[in-house]
């Protein structure tokens, strides 16, 4: 009789943590949300010819995402100093698990120019839109970064050189941010020479 009971009491001391961990599995609140980054087909208010429209529409952009920064980039990642381990091509959709919190997007961009050296190239025509927008992420939730890549009839820069500007937002709980142009080269953008901070390898340095 004693070996029963001190086996029955063996039994309710262990079932008691399996138990309790197994609420407290159950209750705890989720620390972590959801970015999922849609890349629409691309698309343009121009008529292209057809060998064009083809490459154009088979492109992508690189990107990378660390601490509170998100990374999109038309510049070789070779020449920055940022992880930058995804391509997502048009028509694509990715998704990556973050904390919760405000995550700050950089774009990158590069409009092609005549140069006799890679360094030319990017002196003359890389720049940084710094901070250009930001999203929220929410514990247990699923914030959607649309980006649509387009030829628009008044974007001349991108019209001569046949690039895409990327219109993006983002979307939460229902509500969707004005789209804006992450690529465009503005008054706002930083050249690449005038850049100082740590998305670049400085000259010198090596990857």
């Amino acid at each position: 009789m004693r070996k029963i009971l001190l086996g029955f009491e063996l039994i309710v001391l262990l079932s008691v943590p399996i138990v309790s961990v197994a609420q407290s599995a159950e209750t705890a609140a989720p620390t972590t949300g959801t970015l999922q980054l849609e890349i629409a087909a691309f698309t343009s208010e121009v008529t292209l010819k057809p060998k064009i429209q083809k490459q154009l529409a088979s492109g992508g952009i690189e990107w990378g995402q660390k601490g509170d920064r998100i990374v999109f980039t038309y510049v070789n990642k070779r020449f920055l100093n940022f992880d930058i381990p995804f391509l997502t091509r048009f028509g694509e959709t990715r998704k990556l698990e973050l904390p919760e919190g405000d995550y700050a997007i950089t774009c990158i961009g590069f409009l092609p120019a005549t140069a006799f050296s890679v360094e030319k190239a990017l002196s003359k025509g890389a720049y940084f839109n710094r901070n250009v927008m930001t999203v929220h992420v929410a514990a247990g939730k699923t914030t959607t970064l649309t980006m649509k890549p387009v030829i628009r009839k008044q974007a001349t820069f991108f019209l001569t050189f046949f690039m895409p500007e990327m219109l993006a937002s983002s979307t939460l709980d229902g509500a969707t941010s004005p789209a804006i142009s992450i690529n465009e080269k503005s008054s706002a953008s930083v050249k690449w020479d005038d850049y100082v901070g740590d998305l670049k390898f400085q000259l010198g340095s090596k990857p």
